[in-house]
């Protein structure tokens, strides 16, 4: 399946209203709105047709808040909180073609500190896309500010051989939202796990451009004068908090040595309203500042595995500090 196929599917439920051409023509005959210069046949021709259009995309927009976009970002998420993933994600379509090869930017996710990014890699010849296939480099836009993110190629089970899937993830210290990113990738490589070593498979540089569109639903957590201790005794006052159903953000004022050892000491947990714990693998740490003062400005950044709904969070504990939240209730 290529990716005109996989569009078509995603939007197969994408229709006009039946009576869409007749109602714009009807509303420009009752003189609805201001009426141009020239009542020409071509110029109405061409009102109708934008009048169409905005009922397609008002159809459209409804019905993307219907599965399509969490289809698009399945290799992210699979199944999980599609309602969730559908009303905050946004489809993309930005693609290039380079050598025979199709990068297509499907769909993003995100939130103020944090996107996903889910590409598709099509071999126009139909031929398969050989295992442990990698780009020699990846460079995103997004990298000049401060951070730190990377992607993963996997294989989608309803994937042709000829395709695979790209995920990419980033958390930043800065805001991410309606920022517009530039990606390349650089040089198709096989990686051959038996020998440890590459093997060239295509040369060529795929570049897009898109805007980091999606519904932004941080919020921010309450909290005043919080300072906790990391496993060595080290203290970190937290200054702020902030969350979505993606991802924890927090801005710290923390000890110099925490730019060296990547606040390793520094534990988070998110307590759900069943009592399940969730701890954070995909986490990031910036900061900078005068080694020599005693403390130094930090952020935090944690992109959870799954979505979690805001009325699903009980509490944060950091350091073993409970923090309760009610953002979602």
């Amino acid at each position: 399946m290529n990716n005109a196929e996989r569009y078509r599917r995603a939007f197969s439920n994408v229709h006009a209203p039946q009576d869409a051409a007749q109602r714009a023509l009807q509303r420009l005959e009752a003189g609805d709105g201001p009426r141009p210069w020239r009542q020409g046949g071509k110029l109405r021709r061409v009102l109708v047709l934008a009048a169409v259009l905005v009922l397609l995309s008002i159809s459209v927009h409804a019905e993307l808040a219907d599965g399509a976009v969490s289809n698009l970002l399945a290799p992210l998420y699979g199944g999980s909180q599609t309602e969730l993933v559908d009303s905050i994600g946004h489809p993309v379509g930005a693609t290039v073609t380079v050598n025979g090869y199709t990068l297509t930017a499907d769909a993003v996710i995100g939130d103020r500190y944090n996107i996903a990014v889910v590409y598709t890699l099509t071999r126009e010849d139909g031929q398969p896309i050989p295992e442990g296939v990698c780009f020699d480099q990846m460079e995103n836009s997004l990298h000049r500010s401060s951070g730190g993110g990377g992607y993963s190629i996997q294989r989608g089970e309803d994937l042709p051989d000829n395709q695979v899937q790209i995920v990419e993830t980033w958390t930043s210290g800065t805001f991410l939202f309606q920022r517009r990113v530039h990606v390349t990738f650089q040089d198709l490589q096989v990686y051959h796990q038996d020998t440890e070593s590459y093997t060239d498979l295509m040369d060529g540089c795929w570049e897009l451009d898109f805007l980091l569109r999606y519904r932004d639903t941080t919020v921010s957590v309450p909290v005043k004068d919080l300072t906790v201790t990391g496993d060595q005794g080290d203290e970190y006052q937290i200054r702020k908090i902030q969350l979505s159903p993606l991802s924890v953000h927090m801005d710290l004022n923390a000890p110099p040595s925490s730019l060296k050892d990547g606040l390793s000491e520094f534990q988070v947990e998110l307590r759900r309203t069943d009592g399940s714990l969730v701890s954070f693998e995909n986490r990031n740490f910036g900061g900078g500042g005068d080694l020599d003062a005693p403390t130094v400005r930090a952020d935090y950044g944690a992109f959870f595995e799954q979505p979690i709904p805001l009325e699903e969070m009980d509490a944060l504990l950091i350091c073993g500090v409970e923090v309760p939240l009610s953002v979602g209730k």
